[in-house]
């Protein structure tokens, strides 16, 4: 079998054939039915940095996530002074911030719902989809490691390297998949620049990142911001893609031992 190649999906045909795959592809034309303009890097940052749930950790590329919280430290600083330090921030409960005169006024009318609308004419259903912020200083990165979701990562700000792996059952094969943690996670030292499937994003790209696969993602010359879209309980006519499903099995035929969702 070929190895595969760097894939743009652009009708929901061909979505309804490649979203429960190992591999990620972008999205374009009429698979990205959405739009919405942010204000300033840094009046985001800004804003996000002052929330207590906003998570914020040095972003420092190695093996593994690197979760080591530095939120204190990096609020204090002057925000010119923050965007330059090596960082990377998260939130994962973003509908406080969609309210008049707060920095996602309008996200929730003019990308998530426009975006389920899309998925339910297409036939899918699904237990949870919500957004999530991830801002990652210059050169920083989120490390190798695997999602309990369907992700669509939409770069808005700088750029990012998005890799997941050409063969990911080779790295991650089904007894790792079910029990996978993310603190014992790291990257195989066998992994090789040849084994990765990498994308090179830039502001307007949209990922499509395969569910429970491993991948890592390193920002480029200026700090980036991407929304995700995370998906759980994805299903086509009913159907769950093979490696959720295969995750719930286990769940329910192990509820002591499986590892819980976080």
């Amino acid at each position: 079998m070929a190895a595969p190649a760097p894939t743009t999906v652009r009708t929901w045909d061909e979505f309804q054939r490649r979203w429960a795959g190992v591999h990620n592809f972008l999205l374009a034309d009429a698979c990205v039915p959405f739009a919405f303009d942010l204000p300033p890097l840094d009046r985001v940052v800004a804003e996000l940095r002052a929330d207590e749930r906003a998570r914020i950790t040095p972003g420092t590329r190695g093996d593994r996530l690197q979760l080591t919280d530095m939120a204190e430290q990096f609020r204090a600083m002057p925000i010119a002074r923050a965007l330059a330090t090596p960082f990377a921030l998260a939130h994962f409960q973003l509908d406080r911030f969609d309210a008049p005169g707060r920095c996602l006024h309008g996200f929730t009318r003019g990308v998530l719902e426009p975006w389920q609308r899309a998925l339910t004419a297409a036939g899918f259903t699904w237990e949870r989809c919500y957004p999530i912020i991830f801002i990652s200083g210059r050169g920083c990165a989120t490390n190798y490691h695997m999602d309990f979701s369907h992700v669509l990562a939409w770069q808005v700000y700088g750029t990012k390297r998005f890799c997941g792996l050409r063969d990911p059952d080779r790295w991650a094969p089904r007894a790792v998949r079910v029990d996978y943690q993310y603190e014992t996670c790291t990257r195989p030292p066998a992994l090789t620049d040849a084994d990765a499937l990498c994308y090179d994003m830039r502001p307007g790209d949209v990922l499509w990142n395969a569910f429970l696969t491993p991948h890592w993602v390193e920002a480029g010359d200026d700090v980036a911001l991407s929304i995700n879209l995370s998906h759980g309980g994805l299903r086509l006519r009913g159907e769950l893609c093979p490696h959720e499903a295969e995750l719930i099995a286990h769940r329910g035929a192990n509820p002591v031992t499986a590892p819980k969702p976080a």
